[in-house]
């Protein structure tokens, strides 16, 4: 049995700190399963920069992990903080869960490379990793696994899509870009769609050169999530995650579909999925046509129909096996939507196939396996035995109580704004009459209140 300790970050979810995304629970909860002791922490609730390693309460987590005394460290993309390597002695694998342009930290990495594997989900992508000092024989490929089953329920959901809306605020790079080389823009937009040309960087030059832009920029010019999904509107969409409300668009039929009770976990995903006839799948820009989500495997482990963005690394795994329906465009992804909703048939004898897969090569135990060779810590145990559930370290009541400080004290200063602009309005000799000396008494009381409160 080995004590593995997690490390991630993951935004609040829900009503809780303590929500998990389906992946994280699935794995901590694969890695109990197999016997082992698994111990979260979500560096989000400790930090405030999510590329530094800097953390409040650094004493506190030490102590956890001193406590802990972990055999290994998982870092998804590369999430470490201060004092974590100093005070422990165990191998750190390094997961990415994107691309390497989003690792945290980087600058420990050379620092304890002899601590380091890493861990990648796609073939292709092991070919970027000796920028960051792995050796080959120190890198390792693992498949994307899930824990999600298939369920008989009442398939009352046409489409399903759970996930994050990318597109915020635009940067200030973006918005210069926007206004001033627009046509050039739609242009290079114009290219990508009907080349499928992933080489964002060289239409970045072709069309914008002479124009600052970073990984970032390029992420938020070539998604297209908002895009497909407005295409299927009117074929009836259950749309989940986060953020569905927020960003400068305004398309209200698309923030009006948006369902706002979170759905994060494993049993949430596993509920929508097998309720949905046709499951969507819409990959980041990252992806470049070639990799694919996560939540693609979950999906295919349900009784959902994937529909997925174009992934050549998908098609690649699964032939011979499923021939899962993709679609390049907005377009085509409705058309196969149209398609798959009229033939019931069609549609069932894919998710057997797609079953079939998972079962296959899209479970966790040969992943461990996997990690077991190349790390040395025994990870599935002849014999599992039944250990506690997984635990998450906590973050202090010293910050909760600084995020309620927080939310009062905006609360007492938009009070005061109000108060103070009123008591202006009052003395005004036209609108003075209006109202008694009782009311004005009250309103300036109020003031003293409340500008007592934003002092204390």
């Amino acid at each position: 049995m080995a004590k593995i300790l997690v490390t991630f970050w993951q935004s609040k979810i829900g009503d809780s700190l303590n929500n998990l995304i389906c992946y994280y629970e699935s794995f901590a909860k694969e890695l109990k399963d197999c016997g082992n002791e698994v111990l979260l922490i979500n560096k989000s609730l400790f930090a405030n920069d999510y590329f530094k390693p800097d953390v409040r309460h650094q004493e506190y987590l030490m102590q956890k992990v001193k406590d802990f005394n972990p055999d290994l460290i998982v870092a998804f993309n590369n999430q470490v903080f201060n004092g974590l390597f100093e005070s422990t002695s165990c191998p750190v694998l390094l997961f990415d869960a994107d691309a390497s342009y989003l690792f945290s930290s980087k600058e420990t990495i050379k620092k304890h490379l002899d601590r380091y594997f890493m861990v990648t989900h796609y073939n292709s992508w092991e070919n970027s990793y000796p920028q960051l000092g792995f050796s080959k024989d120190r890198v390792c490929t693992i498949h994307i696994a899930t824990s999600l089953k298939k369920e008989e329920k009442n398939q009352d959901k046409n489409i399903s899509f759970i996930g994050t809306k990318f597109l915020g605020t635009l940067t200030p790079n973006l918005k210069k870009l926007i206004n001033n080389n627009g046509l050039n823009l739609y242009k290079m937009l114009l290219e990508f769609w009907q080349t499928k040309n992933f080489n964002y960087e060289d239409l970045m030059k072709k069309y914008c050169n002479g124009y600052e832009y970073n990984d970032f920029d390029i992420a938020y010019i070539f998604d297209y999530r908002s895009y497909v999904l407005s295409s299927i509107l009117d074929l009836g969409l259950n749309l989940y995650g986060v953020n569905w409300k927020l960003g400068e668009d305004n398309n209200i039929a698309l923030m009006s579909a948006f369902d706002d009770i979170p759905k994060f976990s494993l049993k949430h995903n596993q509920d929508v999925y097998n309720e949905s006839k046709i499951c969507l799948s819409i990959s980041h820009p990252q992806t470049r046509g070639y990799a694919f989500p996560w939540r693609v495997y979950d999906i295919m482990a349900t009784n959902g129909l994937l529909i997925s963005s174009r992934s050549d690394l998908l098609n690649e795994l699964t032939k011979g096996i499923v021939k899962i329906p993709m679609y390049e465009s907005p377009y085509e992804a409705r058309e196969l939507c149209l398609k798959y909703l009229k033939d019931e048939n069609l549609r069932k004898d894919i998710v057997a196939a797609s079953n079939e897969f998972i079962e296959k090569c899209g479970r966790w135990k040969d992943n461990f396996k996997t990690i077991q060779d190349i790390t040395g810590v025994r990870l599935i145990n002849q014999a599992e035995q039944t250990v506690s559930d997984f635990a998450i370290v906590e973050c202090l009541d010293s910050d909760k109580n600084e995020k309620c400080k927080k939310k009062s004290a905006l609360k007492t200063g938009l009070k005061n704004i109000i108060n103070g602009f009123s008591l202006i309005l009052m003395s005004l000799p036209l609108i003075r009459f209006l109202f008694s000396q009782k009311v004005r008494q009250k309103v300036y009381n109020s003031i003293i209140k409340y500008r007592d409160e934003e002092h204390d």
